[in-house]
Parts: C-alpha cells; structure tokens; sequence
C-alpha cells in the first residue's frame, strides 16, 4: 500500500491535512499526518535536530510527503524540514497552500514539487506514478531544467468529499522527546474542533491572498461552495464523541451569514440539540447581516463567545482606495448597533501602520471609533466591543503587494526580511504607535472597568484638531503607549 505523510506546522486542527488526509485514505492509501504545532511567534522558531532526525526516520520508506504551507510566514519552518528530508529520503517533497498556489513557480527553488491548485486529487496521481505532465494542477520541473506548472482541473464538489475529520488514528504529535500517536493520547491542546459551513470566500480585499485565489480558480467552478448542514453536524458529532478534552467549537466561515436563513436555523437548531458546546467565535461582513438572521442567532440559545467583523479601516478613502473593500460608515454603525443591543459581544479586526494613511485618514478612523462607543448600549454586557489590531504586511500575489513595491513603501527583500522573521501580531517595540494607541484607549472606554472613562475623555481630547495635529507630529503615542 503506498504511504504518504503529511507534514502541518500550524494547529492541530489545521484544514489542509484534514481535507488531503481524509480523501487520500478514502482512496486506499495509508495515510500519516505528523503535527508540529505552532502558534503565533513560535512559527519563526527553527525545528530542533532531534525532531528532524525523528521526522526524517519516519519517512524514510513512505511514498510521498506534502507540506501544507498555510501562510507565507511558515516558509523558513518548511524550508527547513524540507532541505533536511532531501538528503535522507527517497520520497519526494510536494508544498501546496495559499502562498503556493498565488505563485507555484516560486516554491519549485524550495519543493521536488508544487500543487498549483487543490491538492487531494494532484497527490492521488503522483501516488498512483501517473507521469508528472498528465496530472492537472501539478508544478515541476522538467527534464530541461526548467519550471512546469500544469493547468488545473475544475473544482471540487465538496460535498462529494469525505468528511475531514481530524485523524486521530493516524496522526501523530512530534516533540523533541518523541512522536506521540494521537490515538493513544489526544493532546491536550486540541480543546477547540474548528468546520466550514462554507469553503470560500467571495471578497477579493487587495491585502489578502484571496483575490489572487479567485482568479487562479476562475472558470474552473464555483470558488464558493457550501457544504450540507447533515454534514457538517455529522463531524461535529464525531469530534464530541472522540475528543475528550473538547470545550469549544470554532464555525471558521469567512462569512457566516452568506448562509441562508434557512440553512443558519437548520443548523442552529441541529446543533444545539447535539452538540450544545459553546463557539468560540464565528466571522462576519456587515454586508450580509440582517435582523433576521441575528435573531435566529440569537434564539437559538446558542453561547456564543464572539462575532468577529471585519472593519479594516475607519477611513473611507483606504478603505475604498487601498484596501478594495469599500466602507459604508453609517450602514456598518447601523449594523454593529443591531448586533449589541442583543447582547452579542463584537470582536473588530483592524488593520494598523498602514504607509497611506494621512492625517486625514488617522483622523477619520479616531472619530469612527468614538461613533462606535457611542452606540454601545447602556447597560451592556461586560467588554461588549473589543478591536484586534493587526499590522499591515504585504503578501506576494497580492494588488497590495506589488502597489507598495512599486511605490517604494518595501524593497524587493522585504519577504526575506520582514514576512519571514515577524507575523501580524503587534507585540514588538516598533508596534507601540498612534494606532495601537486609538485601539488600546478604545478597548478601554468600551470594557467600562476602571479607567474607562478616562480612556474615553482622551480620546474626546485629542478629537479636538490642534490636539490631534500636535499628537500625531509629536508622536505621544511613544509616551502614552508605555502607561496603557
């Protein structure tokens, strides 16, 4: 029996093995998938030898290996494991993911080989030997040297997929002191099980990879599919049942409410009969949320911890001009204001240190964010609003990506110097600006905890224009940023 092994570098419960694994075992093969976890700033730390030594020992006499590159920042990590393999195992290497698939020819410098598009069928035929030019979607290099990427085949039916459970089976935990079988000990860490009632995303904001996805997969089917509710309860019930240290559900939608009324209460009702575990979160565009639909949230009892909804940017003019996802500022108000007057606590993604943004538009985002406090109902629940702020990184095969090159805001070797040495979390000493600022008096006026109204006053303060001028030419924000 051919054995192929996947190799994840994320969470556990990351998709791309779950869905690769799943498909390939349907189809008779054997099927190993080795997790080294890693979150947010880990994912820059180099895999020890002995973990190399232990991975490599294991794959010495399977078939094939694919590494599922989930974001750009996990080159240097794959990049590692992959050298390492090289030179000790027969079998080749394949990488496929977002990154990979906005540039296949690329990674052919990294990777024996690439997977230009969805991967489950590409590594079926390359277990199967069927010869490298007769397998859509696959990227190699030819008998003259150079790069070959295949065209893609259409799109799967994903509900004709078998589910992607994660496997416990035969999956495997690697640590220094060993590779731990998931069957015999379910790591503690795989406490929240994460589905997709919907694979896809139908936005083509400019700084993420997904508008260089659409259009790689335009004409090769319906980039957004929904998968059968029956399905998706079906897993869910698995996970209860099998993972014993299971406390939360995360519904990873990139828009939750792109469900129909219909499909949302089907599901909503299913759920709590069967599962009944609280959700973490799920995620939201103010573009696709009704009363009605929040009513149904709401009643079905479901506890759910947060709504994430995307604002980006206060500003109109980034928003529209540098972003490509345009801001109505009164209908997004609107539209928050009907999510906390039900008692649903909102989780805000931002987006900071952004290179385009004027005075005018630091300005436009600080008065957007009293707007919102002031929209906060009284009595609320605890912390009813919170923004995260994200720093702005650029992404090969993005519009934001070759525009800021173009226009001289990062250099050519800002890949090597920047996306593979940080992520967009702001925790290092140069994140500590005007914008974490406006976030970190924000999240205090709306806890309503102590300090909040003198968060909410200094926020009121520099509203006032002089203020705000002076404020941001004489960066305060250096000085305030250490006390809050």
């Amino acid at each position: 029996m051919k054995h192929a092994v996947l190799i994840n570098n994320a969470h556990i419960e990351n998709f791309s093995v779950r869905h690769l694994g799943a498909y390939l075992r349907s189809r008779g093969f054997r099927v190993s998938i080795i997790h080294y976890e890693s979150r947010k700033e880990s994912v820059f730390e180099p895999m020890p030898v002995r973990a190399l030594e232990m991975l490599a020992d294991f794959c010495k006499e399977v078939d094939l290996v694919g590494i599922t590159l989930l974001t750009t920042h996990l080159v240097p990590r794959c990049r590692q494991i992959t050298r390492y393999l090289k030179d000790r195992i027969t079998a080749p290497v394949i990488w496929g993911g977002p990154p990979v698939i906005a540039d296949p020819v690329q990674f052919l410098d990294e990777a024996d080989l690439v997977c230009a598009g969805e991967g489950e069928a590409v590594m079926e035929q390359l277990l199967n030997r069927v010869p490298f030019h007769q397998i859509p979607g696959l990227g190699y290099a030819a008998a003259d040297g150079r790069a070959r990427v295949n065209d893609l085949p259409p799109m799967l039916e994903v509900n004709d997929l078998p589910i992607p459970r994660v496997d416990l089976e035969n999956g495997y935990v690697l640590t220094e002191s060993g590779l731990v079988p998931m069957k015999d000990t379910v790591p503690d860490t795989l406490s929240t099980y994460s589905v997709l009632m919907v694979r896809g995303c139908p936005y083509q904001c400019a700084y993420c990879l997904n508008s260089r996805l659409r259009q790689v997969f335009e004409g090769k089917g319906p980039y957004v599919r929904k998968i059968e509710v029956g399905r998706v309860m079906e897993e869910l019930v698995w996970a209860k049942t099998h993972i014993p240290h299971l406390r939360r559900i995360i519904i990873d939608d990139d828009d939750f409410f792109l469900n129909s009324e219909d499909r949302m209460a089907r599901f909503l009702d299913r759920y709590m009969k069967e599962i009944g575990l609280p959700v973490f979160y799920i995620q939201a565009n103010t573009r696709q949320i009704t009363e009605k639909k929040l009513d149904i949230l709401v009643n079905s009892g479901l506890d759910l911890r947060y709504l994430k909804i995307g604002l980006q940017s206060g500003s109109q003019r980034i928003s529209k001009e540098i972003f490509h996802r345009p801001l109505d500022r009164q209908a997004y108000l609107k539209k928050l204001e009907m999510v906390m007057k039900r008692n649903i606590r909102v989780m805000i993604d931002v987006i900071s240190d952004n290179p385009y943004d004027t005075l005018a538009d630091k300005y436009a985002v600080l008065m957007f964010y009293l707007d919102i406090l002031k929209r906060i109902p009284d009595p609320s629940i605890e912390r009813p609003v919170k923004i995260y702020d994200h720093k702005l990184m650029y992404y090969p095969g993005t519009p934001l990506y070759e525009k800021v090159l173009k226009d001289g805001h990062i250099r050519a070797d800002y890949v090597n110097q920047v996306l593979l040495k940080r992520s967009t979390l702001r925790l290092h000493e140069e994140d500590r600006d005007h914008d974490a600022l406006m976030v970190a008096l924000f999240n205090t006026a709306a806890n309503r905890k102590p300090f909040h109204r003198t968060a909410h006053l200094l926020l009121r303060v520099l509203a006032v224009p002089p203020v705000f001028r002076a404020a941001v030419r004489y960066r305060l924000a250096k000085v305030l940023n250490r006390w809050i």
